[in-house]
């Protein structure tokens, strides 16, 4: 939304004083007369000056809009004062005089002389004339014969004046009619822009036309074809004013302020639009310039598309449709190149043609004549001019702001953020994944900002006009709108890639200038993971450079942008101070997102997915492949063993329910869209490309990647694209069986939600299998979705060595499948089996008693990946009640003698925290944190809360969980030298003793143990410290205090863009006070209480408000927390929060389990323990 000023000549016009010469004409769509120095359009030029007296029909018009072009260059908010309009009730700084006047009783002369010093006239008469102000004196003007005295000379002066206006109006009106138009045009041409200082914007920016013609821009600003009232400074006045609020106001409209009062509900609710594919025209190639401009929140631009008809989809003629949001649209031209062939010249030929905006102004429709609509290969250029915000919500052309640490000031900077479909808030384009194009793309900026970057090479750069400069940047490769981006800041080189040339694409990063030196770890992933991937897919990177830019606040970890990747400052620096330094689960995430967003150079930019159906596919890749790069170069970190528990945690928490999605689905509204990145999209998307890689090989897999990614360079591809290669290369290895293909295999996995459980049965010597779904809270029998899986395992008298599936179970052709010959006798309860053989494949397995006891026994002897994939299927399994609660809890006591068996510990994670938020309030946590105490001591007293420096990577992450495990479960040992370490640092905050990796668990273990002092010593720490990593460990801390109101500060914190917490973070924050059993309930009121002010703070672009609902469900297993969840989703739906109510349904199927397992699972997990606590007689205190 845009606001406007109203200033003191607005206020004159209101009351009738001569007002400069305007210029409208009326968007017919809209029905709204628009000032040309705002924004032009294809119509009409007028010209209309004031006259004394009584305004006529004509200046009312005008006079209502004569705020418009100001409400385009003032930046964004509820504290704008409101445009004038012909209300008697303007506002401003006249509002209440006006008002005054308007209504004021004329019966009383005294007061009227004693007021305005002048004699008595009538009311009607009075109204006649204008109001002016000399001396500090007020009188009327060219009032009638018997209102005031005015003297001959003062005549003599305002006539002169008069003429002078009058002489200047007409020679702006002409040059502003002429400047840039070919002779055959007869329309404005260009689009001037209202800045907050003469020299901001005085400038029209040039049209899509001289673009093309890379014709000069003008040089100064004193040739400003304009001369617009200036507004006045954006900074609110400190006049008392009623509080006001801007309805979003339609495509191309001016916003309208009204009172309060007035203003519905519906003023925050997030766009839900249907995704309308609209086919017949193709983008070849953009030429843009735009300049954002932080102050105003408005970006000037113009563009010229070169389109083609495109007959392939549809062959009826249709209209071209621009795809935009919240941008004012003029000057539209459409140009067709006609061939001289006698003089080998092209002539321009403009077309005819209607255009509006379209359904909820989310489109902009150019109707051809169907004249040309026997031609089928018809090429035009369309060039437009627009207006389009600058926004503050981490979408779009956005602004952002630090301190500068050398003067103590505020910073802005401009960011982009197009993906997934915010490329039409920028500019109107053809906003979809399959409209590939080139763009070549101009950025003006103020000479203010020191640098300006784009997705390819700077090409040329020149002064523009006074006080801004043009950057122009070579044409990009075919690419979607969601990679365009582009950075305008005084961010500064780090010089990394000076340091060697033996990577073929120049690689470099650019950071605050404070953080420089933490760029080399990230610069020496680049180093490994490029050539890598050069190999892997036997194609060089396309660009000649990648650009690593690390942004102050960003909504997501990272943005592939090709050539341009940004990143959130956490994502990618790494500091090298020992006393800053990051843990080693922080390098590792580091390390993963810069594998990941240089994966996508090739999945994702040089081929994307057709639609967004198929996200999984370019996500799932670059997850997948970032593994494996990161295998490759750092294998001592092992992250193929932890991806078996990581990624499958992810995916299976949120394909276990109801509510779950298949990985490709139909998209059809904005919502889909912004919903499908979630874990079913990343990690599921990353075990199923696992799977298929385990069922055709190394090779195959390899093989058919090239082949994909060759066949469809530059251009589209989707899933049943890949099938067929997939099953070529595996036919082709002899490890896919001739009579399946991966078509055949895969359907059942993409096209379906959840994932199966194999049931495991002996009978005599062979094994019976069974599948179902896997679902919470329990199973179903009524479901009956079925999967083809492929089945792999072992016994301890067969070892096969390698995971290529031996046996099939074809989904509903076969309800049970025998593998026979398993064991050697019949006699085999001592024998073990086990299947999924590395977790290759996406389902859990359950097992007969017979085998679940053998494996128990046989536990230590079993390798590394099947222990940790037992415990954390027995943990789930009896979640779901395919198991009691007894298999589980032998198998955690397995971590009683397996100190140093990291992955198993992990694997323990995710099920324990599930017990401990569902117990935390109940009777049996006493027991439970009695029985896990007494497995957790044993570790750490092997390790404690030291951090030798000899310690590997893994060694290092794994004592950290056993610390966070300790701690967790008020093990004094763990929670009283985790105070004294930070009180340690309280006295003397400039050295900081303790070590990176148990810093997370020692400042939460401190803040719950503590008060006050402790919470605001970190929060300034938070403030201070110029580590990323380390503001979101005091982030993740600060929320871990038991004491209410400083939880309830916290929380208000987190909408409060003074507090220091950027938007970027607020989810965590709020997460972190919501995973907090003291403030769960807190949370939930914040929530309540402040939906309608969170929903317009941070905006529907990042899921930031359904995060938030997410993480309050942890703690909820009672009916009447279920009650509160219904009420919000109702205040969701009274405010048009489509996004958070679809996020609370989501959030009700998750409570709905807990409830379910509070009053099915929850006395028999009580018996249990109580059991096991009696019989090894452990300490409960």
């Amino acid at each position: 939304m845009e606001g406007g000023y109203v200033n003191e000549e607005d206020s004159d016009a209101i009351m009738g004083v001569e007002s400069p010469a305007i210029i409208s004409y009326t968007n017919p769509k809209l029905q709204i007369p628009l000032m040309a120095s705002a924004i032009y359009a294809p119509t009409t030029t007028t010209t209309t000056t004031s006259p004394a007296g009584n305004p006529s029909s004509a200046t009312a018009a005008t006079s209502k809009n004569a705020s418009a072009s100001a409400s385009l260059s003032s930046p964004p908010g509820p504290s704008l004062a409101s445009p004038a309009t012909s209300d008697p009730v303007g506002d401003g700084p006249f509002q209440g005089f006006v008002a005054k006047l308007r209504n004021f009783k004329f019966n009383d002369t005294k007061n009227i002389r004693k007021r305005f010093h002048f004699d008595y006239i009538s009311k009607d008469r009075f109204l006649g004339g204008q109001l002016k102000t000399k001396n500090g004196q007020k009188y009327v003007f060219n009032g009638p014969p018997s209102g005031v005295y005015v003297s001959k000379a003062c005549l003599i002066i305002a006539a002169f004046i008069t003429v002078l206006a009058l002489l200047f109006t007409i020679a702006i009106t002409y040059f502003v009619t002429r400047q840039g138009l070919s002779p055959k045009e007869e329309t404005p041409g260009c689009i001037t822009a209202i800045a907050d200082h003469p020299d901001v914007n005085a400038t029209p920016i040039q049209t899509a036309g001289w673009i093309s013609l890379n014709s000069p821009p003008p040089l100064d600003a004193t040739t400003a074809t304009t001369t617009p009232t200036p507004p006045p400074d954006p900074t609110p006045t400190t006049s008392v004013k009623p509080q006001i609020k801007v309805e979003d106001p339609k495509v191309g409209e001016i916003p309208v302020l009204k009172p309060t009062v007035e203003v519905e509900d519906n003023i925050t609710k997030p766009t839900n639009r249907l995704l309308k594919l609209y086919e017949g025209w193709r983008p070849l190639h953009y030429s843009l310039l735009i300049e954002p401009d932080a102050e105003t929140s408005i970006s000037n631009g113009s563009v010229t598309i070169e389109i083609e008809r495109d007959v392939t989809k549809v062959t009826s003629w249709e209209p071209i449709v621009l795809d935009v949001h919240n941008i004012s649209i003029s000057n539209v031209r459409v140009i067709r190149a006609l061939p001289d062939t006698a003089n080998n010249v092209t002539e321009e030929q403009e077309l005819d043609f209607d255009s509006d905006y379209g359904d909820d102004n989310a489109t902009f429709v150019i109707n051809l004549y169907k004249a040309l609509a026997g031609e089928t290969q018809l090429r035009l250029q369309l060039s437009l001019d627009f207006v389009s915000q600058v926004t503050d919500t981490l979408q779009g052309v956005y602004k952002t702001s630090y301190i500068n640490p050398d003067t103590k000031k505020e910073e802005w900077m401009i960011s982009t953020q197009f993906s997934p479909i915010d490329a039409r808030r920028a500019f109107p384009c053809f906003d979809r994944p399959d409209m590939k194009a080139n763009f070549s793309i101009s950025i003006v900026r103020n000479t203010k900002y020191k640098m300006a970057l784009s997705n390819m090479p700077k090409s040329h750069s020149s002064r523009y006009r006074r006080g801004y400069v043009r950057e122009d940047f070579m044409t990009t490769p075919k690419m979607p709108t969601y990679l365009v981006a582009f950075i305008v800041s005084n961010l500064v080189e780090s010089q990394v890639a000076g340091l060697d040339s033996e990577l073929s694409s120049r690689v470099e990063i650019y950071t605050r200038a404070p953080f420089k030196n933490m760029t080399r770890y990230a610069y020496d992933m680049v180093r490994k993971f490029l050539p890598y991937y050069e190999n892997f897919f036997d194609i060089k990177n396309k660009l000649p450079k990648i650009d690593l830019v690390s942004v102050p606040d960003f909504g997501f970890g990272a943005m592939e942008n090709w050539g341009l990747i940004t990143f959130r400052e956490s994502a990618l620096l790494v500091p090298e101070d020992l006393e800053l330094a990051s843990s080693s689960e922080h390098m590792q995430f580091v390390a993963e997102i810069i594998a990941h967003e240089l994966a996508h150079q090739w999945f994702g930019n040089l081929v994307t997915p057709k639609r967004w159906d198929d996200l999984w596919l370019k996500e799932g890749f670059a997850c997948y492949m970032s593994y494996k790069a990161l295998e490759h170069s750092h294998p001592e970190f092992q992250v193929m063993d932890t991806l078996t528990m990581l990624e499958f945690k992810e995916s299976m928490l949120r394909d276990a329910d109801n509510t779950s999605h298949a990985i490709s689905f139909d998209v059809r509204t904005t919502n889909d869209v912004r919903r499908i990145f979630d874990p079913i999209s990343y990690s599921k998307g990353t075990i199923l490309l696992r799977m298929l890689n385990s069922i055709v090989g190394d090779v195959a897999f390899r093989s058919a990647t090239r082949d994909l990614l060759k066949k469809f360079a530059y251009g589209n591809m989707d899933r049943d694209d890949l099938w067929p290669l997939l099953t070529h290369h595996g036919h082709e290895q002899g490890t896919l069986p001739k009579d399946l293909s991966i078509k055949q295999i895969m359907d059942s996995w993409i096209t379906q939600p959840g994932y199966p459980v194999v049931n495991v049965e002996r009978r005599g010597t062979d094994l019976v299998l069974r599948q179902e779904r896997f679902i919470l809270p329990s199973k179903n029998p009524g479901e009956l979705s079925t999967w083809f899986i492929p089945i792999t395992f072992e016994t301890d008298e067969l070892r096969k060595g390698h995971n290529i599936p031996t046996h099939w179970m074809r989904g509903q052709e076969d309800e049970e499948l025998v593998v026979a010959n398993v064991f050697t006798q019949s006699s085999n309860s001592d024998n073990v089996v086990y299947l999924n053989l590395n977790r290759q494949g996406y389902y859990r397995v359950n097992y007969d008693m017979t085998s679940w006891l053998a494996l128990k026994k046989n536990f230590s002897l079993l390798p590394r990946i099947t222990r940790a994939q037992l415990l954390d299927d027995a943990l789930h399994l009896s979640q779901a009640e395919y198991l009691t609660y007894d298999i589980p809890l032998t198998f955690l006591m397995e971590l009683y003698d397996s100190v140093e068996d990291e992955l198993l510990w992990s694997a323990a994670k995710p099920g324990l925290n599930y017990l401990i938020h569902n117990l935390k309030r109940e009777p049996a946590y006493e027991t439970f944190r009695a029985f896990m105490k007494f497995i957790v001591v044993p570790a750490f007293s092997h390790y404690g809360l030291n951090e030798p420096d000899n310690e590997s990577h893994l060694q290092l992450k794994h004592r950290a969980l056993v610390a966070y495990f300790a701690c967790k479960f008020n093990y004094d040992r763990c929670t009283q030298v985790a105070q004294t370490k930070f009180r340690e640092w309280m006295r003397n905050p400039k050295k900081n003793p303790i070590t990176p990796n148990l810093k997370s668990v020692i400042y939460c273990t401190t803040l719950a143990e503590g008060s006050s002092p402790e919470w605001y010593f970190a929060y300034t720490q938070y403030m201070t410290t110029t580590s990323a990593s380390e503001k979101e460990e005091i982030l993740s801390s600060l929320g871990c205090t038991t004491k209410p109101w400083l939880l309830s500060k916290y929380l208000n914190m987190t909408i409060n863009p003074t507090s220091g917490i950027l938007k970027q973070d607020g989810a965590l924050a709020f997460r972190s006070v919501a995973s907090n059993d003291i403030g769960h309930e807190i949370a939930f009121d914040f929530l309540q209480s402040n939906i309608k002010e969170i929903a317009e703070y941070y905006g529907d672009g990042f899921s930031t408000l359904s995060d938030m609902i997410k993480s309050l469900t942890i703690y909820m297993n009672k009916e009447y927390q279920k009650q509160q969840l219904l009420e919000l989703a109702a205040t969701c739906r009274k405010l048009g929060l489509k996004a958070v109510e679809s996020a609370i349904d989501l959030a009700l199927e998750q409570v709905n389990n807990n409830i379910y397992w509070r009053s099915h699972s929850y006395h028999s997990l009580k018996n249990f323990l109580e059991g096991i606590v009696s019989e090894f007689q452990i300490n409960i205190f």
